[in-house]
């Protein structure tokens, strides 16, 4: 049994692997943009992309394990997710709003709109979301740079189902 069970799960690994290997052009594009404008020298120190397969098992794995199910319940929602940790070997000064309006200038180009964007003294923090063509929120890009290190993190998914679970989940009240 146990001799048909390991090619069996050498066969399925491609599945579970599938959008885990490397990032997409377009999360590169911006990496790229954000090294530019910022100044500076980075090293990556992670940088990888998980698919739907992967997020799916991630999701099963957080539905054994929590008491909770609200994790297991948005990662239903998410089709994939890029993260890029970079360590700054070698900086400029501070970053500065010009800079951050450069790189959302950019960000706009490719239909990202800025909807939370901070800039203080070493740290700087944005978030961009982006539409889908049929106007449904399905992208969320956050650019995160402290005098260490520049962290770049895509969630792709149906967010306003994502955002909803979690409004429901945590009863929290928007009062119109």
């Amino acid at each position: 049994m146990k001799t048909k069970l390991f090619p069996m799960l050498i066969l399925l690994l491609p599945l579970f692997l599938n959008g885990c290997i490397g990032i997409n052009e377009e999360f590169a594009d911006i990496r790229n943009e954000v090294f530019n404008n910022f100044g500076g020298e980075y090293k990556s120190e992670v940088q990888f992309s998980i698919g739907s397969a992967g997020i799916t098992v991630s999701s099963w794995l957080v539905d054994a394990a929590a008491e909770e199910d609200i994790a297991a319940d948005i990662l239903d929602d998410v089709s994939s997710v890029q993260v890029g940790v970079y360590k700054k070997l070698r900086g400029t000064d501070s970053p500065r709003m010009n800079t951050l309006r450069e790189i959302e200038n950019k960000m706009s180009e490719s239909g990202w709109k800025s909807i939370v964007k901070t800039c203080d003294e070493d740290e700087l923090a944005a978030v961009y979301v982006r539409k889908n063509p049929d106007e449904i929120l399905d992208r969320l890009f956050v650019i995160s740079l402290d005098k260490d290190e520049l962290v770049l993190v895509e969630v792709e998914g149906d967010l306003k189902e994502a955002i909803s679970t979690i409004i429901r989940e945590k009863g929290i009240y928007i009062d119109y």
